[in-house]
C-alpha cells in the first residue's frame, strides 16, 4: 500500500473532483471503473439519459480534464455487451470506447472487454443468492447464455490491461463457446450446490405458490424457466467483431483487440450535439435516443419489447 492513500466520496464529474485532480497535479495512472454496466439501466427514458450522461458526456468531461496532465497510463473498463450491441448499455460502452481513443494521441488509453462477473452486484447470480436467502422462487430465462468470471480474475484482466496493454488495445478473456452456461442452468446448479432438489414449474403463480406453501427445512426449491422476453437481452456474448484485427498469442489466457484507429473526430462531435439536443426536449421518448444510437452505430440493432428485467420476477 502507498502511504499517502485517500479514499474521496465524490462523483468523478463534480467540481470537486476536478479541484482535486489539479490540486495533486493529475497522477501517473488513472483508472476509471464508474459507469451503469446493467441492461436494466433502461427501463425507461429517464434511466436511460443517467445511463448516457454517465457512461458517455461525463467520461468525456473526465477525459477532457486528463489533458491538463495527462497520465502515464489511462485504463477505464467497458463490456462484452459493446461488440454487436442490442441495447443502450452496450451502445454507451462502445461509445465509450471511440471517445477514449480520441484522447489516445493525448495519453496512453487502454480498456478491457470481460465477461460478466459472477454474483457481482446487480447481477441476475447475485439475485439468486438473495431469493435463496428469503426462501423465494428462482426465475431466469431458458434461452439466454452467459460467460462468468470470477471477481478476483476480472481485477486482473483490467490490471493486466493497464500496466502490459499498448495504447488504443482492448483486452478480454479467452474462453471457448463451449464455457457458456444458460442462467437457468446456473440457478439449478447453484440450488444443488445448496443442498436443494430443484422443482420445475410451468409458470410463475404456480412456483410463487408453492414457495408459500412450502416449509423452511423442504429441500425441494420451485423455480421458473421461460424464454427471454425482455429488452435489450443478448442471447449470447461475444468479445469481438469480424472487423477488428486481434491478436491471440501474446497472452495464453487473454486477446487482444490490436491497431484501433482513432476515430473521426467530426462524427463523434455530431453525434454528441444530436445527443446533448434531444435531452433539451421535455416530451424526449426513448425511441428518440434510439434513433441517434442506431445512426451512430451501424452495428447496433435495439428491439424494443416493452418488458424490462425490473418487471419479471
Amino acid at each position: 500500500m502507498p502511504e499517502n492513500y485517500t479514499p474521496y466520496p465524490f462523483n468523478f464529474s463534480d467540481k470537486v473532483f476536478e479541484k482535486m485532480f489539479r490540486a495533486y497535479g493529475g497522477f501517473d495512472i488513472v483508472a476509471n471503473f464508474s459507469a451503469h454496466k446493467h441492461v436494466r439501466s433502461e427501463k425507461d427514458v429517464f434511466s436511460v439519459e443517467a445511463l448516457l450522461k454517465n457512461n458517455v458526456f461525463q467520461v468525456k468531461k473526465l477525459f477532457d480534464l486528463l489533458t491538463e496532465f495527462p497520465p502515464e497510463q489511462f485504463f477505464c473498463v467497458s463490456t462484452d455487451k459493446a461488440v454487436n450491441p442490442v441495447n443502450i448499455m452496450g451502445a454507451s460502452k462502445k461509445i465509450m470506447e471511440e471517445l477514449a481513443f480520441l484522447y489516445s494521441d493525448k495519453y496512453p488509453v487502454k480498456t478491457a472487454r470481460f465477461a460478466n462477473v459472477a454474483f457481482s452486484n446487480g447481477s441476475l447470480p447475485a439475485g439468486f443468492l438473495e431469493r435463496i436467502n428469503k426462501r423465494q422462487p428462482i426465475s431466469a430465462p431458458s434461452d439466454v447464455r452467459r460467460y462468468f468470471v470470477s471477481p478476483q480474475e476480472s481485477g486482473e484482466i483490467c490490471l493486466l490491461a493497464c500496466m502490459l496493454g499498448n495504447n488504443r488495445e482492448i483486452f478480454f478473456p479467452k474462453i471457448e463457446k463451449s464455457q457458456m452456461m444458460a442462467l437457468s442452468d446456473i440457478a439449478l446448479a447453484l440450488l444443488r450446490e445448496r443442498g436443494y432438489v430443484p422443482v420445475v414449474y410451468d409458470s410463475s403463480e404456480e412456483a410463487i405458490a408453492a414457495s408459500e406453501l412450502s416449509k423452511e427445512d423442504c429441500s425441494e426449491y420451485p423455480v421458473y424457466f421461460s424464454k427471454s422476453d425482455t429488452t435489450g437481452e443478448k442471447k449470447y456474448e461475444e468479445f469481438y467483431t469480424n472487423t477488428e484485427e486481434t491478436d491471440m498469442k501474446r497472452f495464453d489466457s487473454l486477446g487482444v483487440i490490436i491497431n484501433s484507429q482513432i476515430p473521426d473526430l467530426e462524427s463523434i462531435s455530431v453525434f454528441l450535439k444530436n445527443l446533448e439536443n434531444v435531452f433539451e426536449n421535455a416530451n424526449l421518448k426513448k425511441s428518440d435516443v434510439v434513433n441517434i444510437l442506431e445512426e451512430f452505430l451501424p452495428n447496433f440493432k435495439h428491439e424494443e419489447k416493452n418488458n424490462f428485467l425490473d418487471s419479471k420476477m
